[in-house]
């Protein structure tokens, strides 16, 4: 009888802690995000904003794609996350449209029988943009989807979401606009998937890819967006997809949604992408910064108060593809800070004074130039590479076929990866009477320079077909000058870290040869653990000593790593972080002496000749009793 009365006590306990749970989870607002900027950024707002009203949240940003996050919020696992009418109307079943108030008042009907309720909205729609490269519409004559038709062979670069699509996807575009005979490349959605879709339109493998409105590469890459003159694409404005429930039983909560309506501007959206996708900054930072710009959040509420991790790059460095991903690399290593990029002649030398944390550099920043060749400066390590970077000796098309026909070159300024690389250049082939003007001026205007008489050739260090060399070559005054004579003469010996390199044929327009250049490897680099004073290691090597400077940490290094993906491996020519370094455990194979052990041996052996010395003994029965007794 005892034991039932105490089984019923425990489980009116249980029940009781059971029931206190579930009720203190259902007092926090649960917020999901699919997985790319825009709707990571919104979902952060609803959050902060939730928290300044007191309501308590839990955060899954981002969650997953349209069918996983959709069913969450259906089924009671999440209570709210930024939702497109046009998406909701396509996954619920019905025809898309491009009337934005009418296409709400659909969904608002189908959700409302399943609990849900799509409140007010943003006040911004992010409609699907095919894109293309100025050049590539204007070199296929492109101006609208439909204008597709007439190109033979289409390259498409969408994401996976878009592929997938029920009412407003690729395939149903294509068939929409009657395009054929076109080939797709899928990548991952999000801000990675982005990259490589404009990476391919870049780099010449699409002619057309997927973006939204609001994306910030659009403007950053300066695309043109195709006219969907046919109005496939439905309106795509966004609003919160809520729970009703929650709106019930969340005080304040709706009062708090109703304060995001109508207050981001297309642009506001684009700007914020931007910030995310191209700067590296946080989505909840981002959020914090706009809300308080609009006095929804007191100055430095939210999630604004994240850590600067300052980074340093050399002036060559474009704010391009391979340097956003690279920071977001950098803030995977930083959890929890954002990033804050500046440019300047000097990057290692910042990185050593302890003003910078992290320095995107080209392997020539690791030297500098002697009067014996190439002195290592010993002040930082590389870790991690994000490419290459070639030599473009850009000169006129009228001018002549060799760096020895010319007499002054502009490059960057002095201290520049361009300047240090040209400067080794020149010293190596004995050309020191070339010369050299340093310039903080773009190479659109060292360019307009040249034509004008100024110099007669301009040096770049910059990615291969990098795009503003790619635009400016477009013009037939200008041309790629070989640069065969260091390639030939075994500079290489000396200068390990610069090698020769071939820019294919048709790189760049009106390059219908391929053009004998040098390459530099191009890393992300840490302040060296131990900085050396001048002369302390011996002969090639020169320093800065600075207690200031604090190494990226073993564990930063590999969140960094990890986040770049595969990789080459660091030019044998570059000091290496010590945590990349092989670990050799010398394994001592001599006996160890131990007195005891020793004994014990000793007494071992001794036994065992004892034993021996009893099995040699005679037997009893072969014993033989003298005659006498």
């Amino acid at each position: 009888m005892i034991n039932k009365y105490l089984k019923q006590v425990v489980a009116v306990l249980l029940c009781t802690v059971l029931v206190a749970c579930g009720g203190e989870d259902r007092n926090s607002l649960r917020v999901g995000a699919k997985p790319f900027a825009e709707s990571m950024i919104l979902a952060e707002m609803i959050a902060q904003m939730a928290e300044n009203a007191g309501i308590p949240v839990e955060r899954s940003i981002p969650f997953g794609l349209t069918p996983k996050i959709m069913e969450a919020v259906k089924q009671d696992v999440l209570d709210v996350y930024p939702e497109y009418n046009g998406t909701s109307l396509t996954f619920l079943g019905q025809a898309p449209t491009s009337d934005g108030e009418a296409s709400t008042a659909a969904v608002q009907a189908l959700f409302k029988p399943l609990g849900l309720e799509l409140t007010s909205k943003f006040g911004f729609s992010n409609d699907y943009a095919m894109v293309m490269t100025k050049e590539r519409a204007k070199d296929l004559g492109v101006r609208t989807i439909q204008d597709l038709t007439k190109v033979s062979s289409i390259k498409f670069a969408v994401d996976e979401d878009f592929l997938q699509r029920p009412a407003d996807g690729l395939q149903q575009m294509n068939r929409r606009y009657g395009i054929t005979g076109a080939q797709t490349t899928t990548y991952p959605v999000g801000t990675e998937g982005k990259d490589k879709i404009v990476s391919a339109l870049l780099d010449g493998s699409a002619d057309v890819g997927e973006l939204f409105m609001t994306d910030g590469q659009i403007a950053e890459y300066d695309m043109v967006v195709l006219e969907d003159n046919l109005g496939f694409f439905p309106v795509y404005e966004v609003a919160p997809l809520v729970r009703s429930d929650a709106l019930a039983n969340l005080k304040g909560l709706r009062e708090v949604l109703e304060k995001l309506a109508g207050k981001i501007t297309p642009a506001d959206m684009q700007a914020m992408n931007k910030a995310v996708d191209l700067d590296a900054q946080s989505a909840s930072t981002v959020a914090a910064s706009f809300l308080s710009s609009k006095g929804l959040l007191p100055e430095g509420a939210g999630s604004g108060g994240a850590a600067k991790i300052a980074v340093v790059a050399d002036t060559g460095v474009a704010r391009d593809i391979t340097t956003a991903r690279g920071l977001r690399a950098i803030r995977s290593g930083y959890a929890g800070s954002d990033l804050n990029l500046s440019n300047n002649a000097s990057p290692l030398e910042t990185l050593a004074a302890g003003e910078a944390r992290v320095a995107i550099v080209g392997a020539e920043s690791f030297y500098s130039l002697g009067d014996e060749g190439p002195v290592a400066k010993n002040i930082a390590e590389a870790f991690a590479v994000l490419g290459y970077k070639s030599a473009h000796l850009i000169g006129l098309a009228n001018g002549g076929d060799s760096i020895g026909d010319m007499s002054k070159i502009a490059t960057g300024p002095k201290g520049s990866g361009s300047a240090i690389v040209l400067e080794m250049l020149l010293k190596s082939i004995g050309k020191t009477d070339i010369e050299v003007v340093n310039s903080d001026d773009s190479a659109r205007e060292l360019l307009l320079a040249m034509s004008k008489g100024n110099h007669d050739g301009v040096f770049l260090m910059a990615p291969s077909k990098e795009r503003g060399i790619a635009t400016l070559m477009r013009n037939a005054f200008y041309k790629l000058i070989d640069l065969s004579e260091w390639a030939q003469g075994g500079h290489t010996a000396r200068f390990s870290f610069i090698r020769p390199a071939t820019i294919p044929a048709n790189t760049y327009p009106s390059q219908s040869n391929p053009i004998t250049t040098v390459s530099t490897q191009f890393v992300l680099a840490s302040p060296a653990k131990t900085v050396q004073a001048a002369g302390e290691v011996g002969p090639g090597t020169a320093g800065i000593d600075s207690s200031a400077a604090i190494p990226v940490s073993a564990s930063a290094v590999k969140a960094i790593r990890e986040a770049l993906g595969a990789m080459d491996v660091i030019d044998p020519a570059i000091p290496v972080h010590g945590s990349l370094v092989p670990e050799i455990t010398v394994v001592d194979k001599s006996l160890p002496f131990s007195a005891d052990i020793s004994i014990i041996n000793i007494l071992m052996i001794l036994f065992t000749v004892w034993v021996l010395y009893l099995v040699g003994l005679p037997s009893p029965r072969d014993f033989k009793m003298p005659d006498d007794l």
